[in-house]
């Protein structure tokens, strides 16, 4: 089973860590708080008070056998740099670490954090992307420039066929799949394959391929 370990259990840390855990991997969280460790003890594999800056510490729990680590620690900047560093020592395959500006995720890049995250950009990004792009459901990266998205179908589609729309030639994107949540159990929802003169109606979200630029022009048509 794959074993992952998260360092920080502040909102991302936590959020991360749970998430994890639902998809049935194993997970070792930390954090110096120990109201932070127990109010996640029971939703993970192993929840432990520690110094992250320790290294017996940390082969103690067996952190150094993890498949990937995220270090989510959020006030101490210093420690989420030895951390980082410690975790690349042990030779951890891929060491994921937050940061918060530009500044500090060049730090972590030269202690080998295999990749920074920038949470606040993050955020800001997708605030700004639900603004100018309100039908957008989710997306998907699958390469630079190339996403796969769920994208609420527009009013003027309703009624109306794949084909007859010119979906292809009029959005420059692929649908892979249209998924008909009208009068079905939100939680498993019916997905129909791909057909040209499947009728799009109200309620539907169409799962799309393509350049992201597209898949934002499509989310913010509205139709007119």
């Amino acid at each position: 089973m794959r074993r992952f370990a998260v360092i920080g259990l502040g909102l991302l840390g936590r959020t991360v860590a749970r998430d994890l855990a639902a998809r049935g991997v194993e997970v070792i969280a930390i954090d110096l708080d120990q109201e932070l460790v127990q109010g996640i003890a029971d939703e993970v594999t192993l929840a432990v008070r520690l110094d992250s800056t320790n290294r017996d510490a940390l082969l103690r729990q067996g952190v150094e056998k993890v498949d990937a680590a995220l270090v989510a620690i959020g006030e101490n900047f210093h420690a989420a740099v030895l951390t980082t560093a410690i975790l690349k020592e042990f030779g951890i395959e891929r060491v994921i670490s937050r940061a918060v500006t530009e500044e500090e995720a060049r730090i972590l890049k030269l202690v080998n954090a295999d990749e920074v995250v920038l949470v606040e950009e993050l955020v800001g990004r997708k605030l700004a992307q639900g603004m100018m792009a309100p039908s957008l459901v989710d997306t998907v990266k699958l390469s630079p420039g190339i996403s796969l998205a769920k994208v609420k179908a527009a009013k003027e589609m309703w009624g109306k066929t794949l084909a007859s729309l010119k979906f292809r030639q009029r959005y420059k994107l692929n649908v892979v799949a249209v998924i008909k949540l009208e009068g079905v159990d939100s939680d498993s929802p019916e997905t129909l394959l791909l057909d040209p003169e499947a009728v799009i109606d109200e309620g539907d979200v169409l799962l799309v391929n393509g350049p992201d630029e597209a898949i934002e022009r499509l989310a913010a048509d509205d139709g007119d």
